[in-house]
């Protein structure tokens, strides 16, 4: 398990998260920071959770592993304006 490639993808992965919430956010009347903070919360625990289940599985989390997280989590986000994967 390498820390820092985790920590550079989960990023990413909340910039992703955060992106297609925002204007969401505002068309429903909430704060921009508010829909931005919820949405990274939400981007986290999704990770943590996914990390946890390979963790508990088999004791480490592989590389392949992390490619399998990361690419389903990036495949299941949708952007809500294009309305594609």
């Amino acid at each position: 398990m390498n820390i820092k490639r985790i920590g550079k993808r989960a990023v990413a992965y909340i910039i992703l998260k955060v992106s297609g919430t925002l204007g969401g956010g505002f068309v429903m009347g909430v704060e921009v920071w508010q829909a931005a903070a919820m949405a990274a919360f939400i981007g986290a625990m999704e990770l943590a959770e996914e990390l946890s289940r390979a963790y508990v599985v088999d004791g480490e989390i592989s590389e392949a592993d992390e490619n399998e997280i990361f690419g389903g989590l990036a495949a299941n986000d949708e952007d809500p304006e294009l309305g594609e994967k």
